[in-house]
């Protein structure tokens, strides 16, 4: 096979990826050329890690960032309050989204840690994790650090001055969905270690030969929907598992156990099918008995500033007695009638829909279908792995 080709952005041995890397050493050549669509989950990520940044540079709340997304402030502002917590305990220099390449190890090794504060002879590296599908551990089940904070952890550990000792790091997981912070504290001998590891990875992920081996990770893998190990395995599952599935509420729980995990294999694959299908209809393609429609949009202000002067002129409360914000055409609609106002004159100007996209659906559905939008797209929905 020839030498593989390392796109720009994201590495193929980024933090992130390296538990999938780990499991199925050639997942890294079967995703070579494959385009990274975001999800909206993805999408979503970004834009709360983007807020969580700018708070902390700005020192402001997420609120201020995040007008009108109560969701979003639940989930970045726990994080941002545990960093700032972290660094009024430690001091030091704080740094956000702090970019590293640990070329030592090898040239693929790059990514960004969320913070890290660099507090001799402490350090602390904080991740912000926003889904709910996906638990972050901390550490692994034989209890070594997990790859992806490690490695954030051996990336900070470069920006440490020569000859100053670090003896302690605390690493973080601040995954709000699901509790509270996780933490953790390694010492430099584990990064060393892991370093080891790292290198071990990398070595089995270059080798033309690296087999591919389905498990759990195939869920975020962008070759799943061609992969023939992935393949194999979930048909041969659902064979031997599904063909006459029994009553739930039958089932020892060492059965539902083996199921589940089983069922995930399966999960996968059909995940992949629905992404394949999707890029078919959305590239143009005809899918039988299936069909593009638009997703149900949401309403927003057209201008917020000439929202507000609408709604100040109907008398409704807004600035001070909305919470110093402008609550959404829904909320002021409901709260407009309440008082027994009418709507302003450019109501219609004012607000305008969300582009939601498209979904595929059984050709049942009472929608009607679409065009594809952007013909040749290509789609691969994904869990909020790196998020």
């Amino acid at each position: 096979m020839a030498d593989l080709t390392i796109p720009p952005g994201h590495s193929p041995l980024g933090m992130s990826v390296l538990e999938r890397r780990l499991g199925c050493p050639g997942s890294m050549r079967a995703e070579e050329g494959r385009p990274d669509r975001p999800s909206t989950y993805a999408q979503r990520g970004t834009l709360l890690h983007a807020a969580a940044a700018e708070a902390l540079i700005r020192n402001i709340d997420v609120a201020e960032i995040l007008d009108g997304d109560p969701d979003g402030v639940d989930i970045v502002q726990p994080y941002v309050d545990e960093v700032r917590a972290a660094h009024d305990r430690l001091g030091g220099v704080l740094r956000v989204e702090h970019t590293f390449w640990m070329r030592d190890i090898h040239d693929l090794f790059r990514g960004t840690a969320d913070a890290v504060i660099v507090a001799p002879p402490h350090l602390y590296v904080a991740d912000l994790k926003t889904g709910a599908g996906h638990p972050v551990p901390v550490r692994r089940p034989d209890g070594r650090v997990s790859l992806q904070l490690g490695g954030y952890g051996l990336g900070a550990m470069q920006t440490v001055p020569t000859g100053v000792a670090i003896e302690r790091i605390e690493l973080v997981v601040v995954q709000p969905r699901l509790g509270p912070p996780q933490r953790t504290e390694a010492t430099p001998e584990e990064m060393f270690d892991l370093a080891g590891d790292l290198l071990a990875i990398a070595r089995a992920a270059l080798d033309p030969d690296a087999p591919l081996i389905p498990g759990d990770h195939c869920v975020f893998c962008r070759a799943a929907g061609e992969c023939p190990a992935l393949r194999a395995l979930a048909l041969a599952d659902a064979r031997a598992d599904f063909a006459d599935p029994p009553l739930p509420t039958s089932l020892a729980p060492e059965e539902i156990g083996h199921l589940l995990g089983r069922a995930d294999m399966v999960e996968a694959w059909i995940a992949a099918l629905r992404a394949h299908a999707y890029a078919l209809a959305e590239g143009g393609g005809s899918i039988p008995g299936w069909k593009l429609v638009a997703k149900r949009g949401r309403r927003i202000w057209a201008d917020e500033d000439e929202a507000i002067g609408a709604l100040e002129a109907t008398t409704l409360p807004v600035g001070d007695a909305f919470v110093t914000k402008l609550v959404s055409p829904a909320q002021a609609e409901k709260a407009l009638k309440r008082l027994k106002l009418p709507l302003p004159s450019n109501w219609f100007d004012l607000v305008t829909m969300t582009d939601p996209g498209t979904t595929l659906v059984p050709e049942a559905d009472k929608r009607p279908a679409v065009k594809a939008p952007t013909p040749g797209l290509e789609f691969n929905p994904t869990t909020p792995e790196e998020f």
